[in-house]
């Protein structure tokens, strides 16, 4: 499992540059006070230093990437939401029992559900390669027999197929559905998240005495850079649903008059 699997988020590029700015004016306050890391913690920090510089250096925050992911996630959310919708409108069948249609398109729902997102949808916060492993691993259960089946008793087909293409176009962008490198901006952000998670797993290792007021100090100051860019990205996605929530309610008519 690559070390990028213990961090809580991705990050953006900018988000990565002020993470690796910070880490970077920590360690050298670190120094000034005599306080020696380890020998594997002062390597992990040296390479997230050189994966902030490669970002900075490339010049771009490769928007394209970030559109195409941002858009694989709106589908990815929206296709599970419909699903779950389905669910929910057959709940509490112990009070009002189903009929049999109902009973099967909520079976065709349930299905769908825990063969294609079983684990949910929190993958879309993993850095991009691992991202798409599981967005291939969904579309190869969208494959099944059964499973499409129920995907279009559902009315889902188009859904479904908006899915395949995103994760085709995700694949083509990060170079592994074709004969060429990713580009280098991506390559650039996966070899960052790698570098902080491979830190952030040392810090845990060496660090982990609660008792130790340096440890502790230790800790905080290896890893909150990358803590506190990832509560920012939290809250943006925060503020984004607030603004698409109040969007949608400003666009729905007033009720008329009974």
């Amino acid at each position: 499992m690559a070390n990028s699997a213990f961090l809580a988020r991705r990050l953006t590029p900018s988000g990565c540059i002020i993470a690796g700015t910070k880490l970077a004016a920590h360690r050298e306050a670190l120094k000034s006070k005599k306080i020696k890391l380890s020998a594997k913690v002062d390597a992990a920090v040296h390479a997230v230093i050189a994966a902030t510089g490669a970002i900075e250096a490339l010049g771009s925050t490769d928007a394209t990437m970030t559109e195409i992911d941002r858009g694989a996630d709106r589908c990815i959310g929206a296709f599970n939401s419909v699903v779950e919708s389905v669910e929910r409108a057959f709940d509490h069948d112990g009070i009002l029992p189903l009929s049999e249609d109902e009973a099967a398109r909520r079976s065709d729902a349930l299905l769908v559900r825990s063969e294609v997102l079983s684990s949910g949808i929190d993958f879309v916060r993993l850095v991009y390669s691992q991202q798409w492993v599981r967005m291939s691993a969904m579309i190869k259960a969208l494959e099944r027999k059964d499973v499409k089946a129920a995907v279009e008793r559902l009315g889902l087909s188009a859904e479904a197929g908006r899915l395949r293409r995103w994760t085709d176009l995700y694949g083509q962008k990060l170079g592994v559905t074709e004969a060429k490198s990713a580009d280098p901006a991506i390559k650039a952000m996966e070899a960052w998240h790698e570098a902080y998670g491979t830190l952030m797993v040392h810090v845990h290792a060496e660090y982990d005495d609660d008792r130790d007021e340096t440890h502790a100090l230790l800790r905080d100051r290896l890893l909150s850079p990358y803590e506190d860019a990832a509560d920012e990205v939290r809250r943006a996605e925060q503020r984004a649903r607030t603004a698409s929530a109040k969007r949608k309610a400003q666009a729905e008519p007033e009720p008329g008059p009974i």
